[in-house]
């Protein structure tokens, strides 16, 4: 073998030998590299769905007035964040939810719209359970009729409040129940203007992505 071939071939083994060693390296490094830490309920986008029934309460009308909302919600990852010293977090991020609710009782059929808030939450240590609370406003439409005491067009406001208690059933799924509030009226556009205030029961299930 000429001293030319063995020249080259002790230079292909070299860089053979580093390309081995770099690859080597590479996989070590990898194999220490750590995970990403687990992201917390409130820095995940959340979808849910609410169902409950809600009674006329204040006799700002002479009907009686029975409503089943239905709600799909999202929550977008936090706006706000506080660690406290009596323990768990305490959270504020936005709140969207559109509504489609069926007049069970009252001269009415449908009610569809929006309303968002701020939902401000106190989860625990653990983060397997809270207390939720939203207060807010939307607008929507009805099918509003000439019966005295109803609406009186269809284009209406709403505002609301909602309490609820949290509690996860496994990792990224959690029921939700508590008490809704909610005000309809067209805030003097209309001279019939009877504002129904509403109030009752809420359960949903809420997904973490």
């Amino acid at each position: 073998m000429s001293r030319l071939t063995q020249i080259i071939l002790l230079g292909v083994l070299f860089l053979f030998g580093t390309s081995l060693t770099a690859s080597a390296q590479k996989r070590i490094d990898l194999s220490k590299a750590v995970a990403p830490p687990e992201l917390a309920p409130w820095e995940k986008v959340e979808v849910g769905f609410e169902t409950g029934a809600i009674w006329e309460i204040t006799q700002s009308t002479p009907l009686d007035y029975v409503v089943l909302p239905q709600m799909l919600t999202f929550r977008i990852p936090l706006d706000w964040t506080r660690d406290l010293d009596s323990g768990g977090t305490f959270v504020i991020r936005s709140r969207l939810s559109f509504l489609g609710e069926y007049f069970a009782e009252g001269p009415e059929t449908y009610f569809f719209g929006f309303h968002g808030s701020p939902s401000m939450e106190w989860w625990n240590a653990e983060q397997d359970f809270a207390l939720m609370f939203s207060i807010g406003g939307g607008v929507g439409f009805l099918d509003s009729t000439e019966v005295e005491g109803g609406h009186g067009q269809d284009f209406n406001f709403t505002w609301f409040m909602h309490f609820a208690l949290r509690h996860e059933l496994r990792e990224g799924l959690y029921l939700q129940y508590g008490a809704y509030f909610q005000h309809t009226s067209n805030r003097g556009l209309n001279e019939r203007n009877p504002g129904l205030n509403a109030l009752g029961p809420m359960v949903g299930l809420m997904w973490e992505y």
